[in-house]
């Protein structure tokens, strides 16, 4: 009679994902849990898989390597994650306000005793991509000043960029010139009693303020601008 000891499927499916990936990591068999510890790609992540609730849930959670220590902070950094769930396919983002910890958490209902490996690592996988997406958020809002709103505007800029539809651009049409009544080489010819015979008098060149356009004759009134012409596009225009 073997002495090894009898796990569940499902557990037995979170160390068969990890034992195939050379994972370094330390097993709680009595309580259905591993832990590990993954390098992303902007920090190294705590990571937890437990099957829990009579074996009928998968529970994935991802902790950041900080947390938010000034009270006055942890707000505004509920307003990012908030931001940041929204619409989120798979888990979401937590964070206790006693403590300023924040991780990530996902579940997953084990359907009649079915669950693999490969399951695992779609749920492991996309949960480490989503903590790389938002690292950069949290540390340009807690460190840099941005605002929730902006941090998770330029960590989301690559799927808005797929919301716009590209559409070419049409070029520009050139004014016509308008044609001349008569050529360079011909000169009018005028009679003795054209006021042009006359000499004109030499004009006071401070008659007329020099900030004045002659194209636009004597009136002293500046061109009307249209509503919208100059100045930089406010947030309410960016293509959200």
């Amino acid at each position: 009679m073997s002495d090894a000891p009898e796990y569940s499927s499902a557990y037995k499916a979170l160390t068969d994902y990890l034992d195939s990936n050379k994972y370094s990591y330390t097993p709680y068999p009595k309580e259905n849990r591993v832990s590990f510890s993954f390098c992303g790609y902007y920090a190294d992540y705590r990571v937890q898989f437990r099957i829990t609730h009579d074996e009928d849930y998968f529970q994935l959670t991802i902790h950041f390597p900080f947390r938010v220590r000034d009270e006055k902070l942890r707000a505004s950094v509920s307003d990012l994650i908030t931001r940041a769930n929204y619409k989120m396919l798979l888990g979401k983002f937590e964070m206790d306000l006693a403590d300023g910890e924040i991780l990530f958490h996902a579940s997953h209902l084990i359907d009649g005793g079915i669950f693999t490996s490969e399951t695992v690592e779609r749920i492991y996988m996309t949960s480490i991509v989503t903590m790389d997406r938002y690292f950069p958020a949290l540390m340009q809002h807690i460190h840099a000043g941005y605002t929730p709103e902006d941090a998770i505007f330029h960590a989301e800029l690559d799927m808005h960029a797929e919301a716009v539809a590209e559409e070419p651009m049409k070029p520009k049409k050139k004014a016509d010139p308008k044609p001349s009544t008569a050529s360079s080489d011909e000169k009018p010819t005028l009679g003795a009693s054209d006021p042009r015979h006359s000499t004109p008098a030499t004009p006071d060149s401070s008659a007329r303020p020099s900030c004045i356009d002659p194209r636009l004759g004597s009136s002293s009134k500046k061109p009307h601008k249209k509503k919208g012409e100059g100045g930089g596009s406010g947030q309410g225009e960016l293509p959200l």
